[in-house]
């Protein structure tokens, strides 16, 4: 059984279900990645300022950068109950991937221009990491990023750039030594979308969702667009999707799914009482309850001070394989029916389970799971590839 949340946590839950109960209505809960339809972001983005005009963005960030400098225990919480309510946030790129590469190695400079402007949603951040022929092999990239005085010109292509039409920058991983190893060649960057030679041609996946490929045609970049040091890109790729110290709450929203399905099986007479329907409800828990005591083993280790560089990945492959599981599984309870779209009157649920089984294959961010595994077995463990 896992303890319950200190007095002080637990009023802090309170608080943010009375800031969502009142600021998000039942009919613009949606999630972001895979409904992002002109008017949809509006509204996803009018709420994500407001969640910024109450100081969550950033929450863990020092104060003079503009964050609040409260406790990972405290944003675990906040990242719950936004997941478990499906609130539109937008630009997670910026929050957690830019800020965390700012926070470790930006120059003082960045820290006070750039982190601020993430944390009031004033800047949009797009990824550019993977490549058509560098997916979860990140160290084999092409793009290049050429030193011209005092500027830098970076060349390359780049593929599933989630939210680019809609972003202000692209954080943009290139190499800049063809001589060093493929880990100690790789160089962090701010760039512009509007800058020239960006372009994004844009493509719908099988979510629903839209992501880019993002062509860098010669983008000539100042040399203050550099975050951190030459040739450490690597080094902050692999910090903060392993070593950040936040998980993302996956099972915070299966959590909210599963009670959906629950009450929803209560008023169907004799099926919540079926053996096979139980069983299968437990399975759903089960992998609720394994992922979350995996995130706050996580959590723990970062408020305590244990070094655990990619002891995250274990976290991230579970939650990776179980969201395909947990929506097979969930379907297999509710019956045939959870295959009718939004669009049938029979669709039990208003229709969300047949896009929750799409969406659920979308486990590619961040590296896929298998990626995951390599790099437990290598990096963690001290295996040979």
């Amino acid at each position: 059984m896992s303890r319950p949340l200190a007095p002080d946590l637990v009023a802090w839950r309170a608080e943010i279900r009375e800031f969502l109960a009142a600021e998000l209505p039942s009919e613009q809960a949606f999630n972001t990645e895979f409904d992002d339809a002109p008017q949809q972001w509006e509204i996803a983005l009018e709420f994500s300022r407001k969640v910024a005009a109450k100081g969550w963005i950033g929450l863990t960030w020092p104060v003079e950068y503009g964050g609040a400098g409260r406790s990972p225990l405290e944003n675990q919480v906040l990242l719950e109950e936004l997941n478990a309510a499906d609130a539109p946030m937008v630009n997670s790129v910026g929050i957690f991937l830019a800020a965390g590469t700012i926070l470790a190695a930006g120059s003082d400079e960045q820290k006070k221009t750039l982190l601020p402007a993430i944390s009031s949603m004033q800047t949009l951040w797009a990824e550019g990491l993977t490549e058509p022929e560098a997916g979860s092999d990140l160290g084999s990239l092409r793009t290049r990023a050429v030193r011209d005085g005092d500027d830098w010109i970076i060349t390359g292509q780049k593929a599933f750039t989630s939210w680019g039409p809609m972003s202000d920058v692209l954080y943009v991983a290139a190499r800049t030594s063809v001589e060093a190893r493929s880990s100690g060649a790789i160089s962090i960057f701010v760039v512009d979308l509007d800058a020239p030679g960006v372009t994004l041609h844009p493509m719908r996946n099988f979510g629903g969702g839209v992501q880019s490929t993002t062509y860098l045609d010669r983008v000539r970049v100042p040399g203050d667009a550099l975050i951190g040091a030459e040739g450490m890109g690597w080094r902050y790729i692999m910090g903060a999707f392993y070593a950040s110290g936040t998980v993302e709450p996956i099972y915070a929203a299966q959590q909210a799914r599963l009670d959906a399905l629950i009450q929803h099986l209560r008023g169907i007479p004799g099926t919540y009482d079926d053996p096979v329907v139980a069983s299968g409800i437990a399975e759903l828990a089960r992998m609720v309850h394994a992922q979350r005591l995996l995130a706050y083993e996580v959590v723990g280790d970062n408020v305590n001070g244990r070094s655990t560089p990619y002891g995250g990945a274990v976290q991230q492959v579970v939650a990776k394989e179980f969201e395909p599981l947990f929506a097979r599984v969930f379907d297999r309870v509710l019956g045939p029916g959870s295959q009718l779209t939004a669009a049938s009157r029979w669709a039990p649920l208003g229709g969300a389970p047949e896009a929750w089984y799409r969406q659920s294959f979308a486990n590619h961010a961040g590296g896929t799971s298998q990626l995951k595994r390599m790099v437990l077995a290598t990096r963690g463990l001290g295996l040979p590839r």
